[in-house]
């Protein structure tokens, strides 16, 4: 039962962040913690937010406008690291 419970939130909290931009690691990090410790439950989460974001690569990447990703990807990977 706790496979499906967490398994559903994830669908779930995924879909939902497919089209409002917030809430996987809100909604899910607190399930997870319920059923592992925060420091799993943590990782299982960025697992979570790894995986979402390379199926939305793969469904919109498409349509991506280089010039504005250049644009704005360029310097928030500068700045992730200063």
């Amino acid at each position: 039962m706790d496979i499906i419970i967490i398994s559903l939130t994830a669908l779930l909290t995924s879909l939902m962040t497919f089209f409002t931009g917030f809430g996987l690691g809100t909604i899910l990090t607190p399930v997870f913690a319920i059923f592992f410790p925060i420091d799993i439950a943590i990782a299982l989460t960025g697992i979570v937010h790894l995986l979402n974001n390379i199926f939305k690569l793969g469904l919109v990447g498409k349509d991506i406008n280089i010039k504005v990703a250049i644009k704005f990807g360029v310097p928030a990977i500068i700045f992730a690291f200063w």
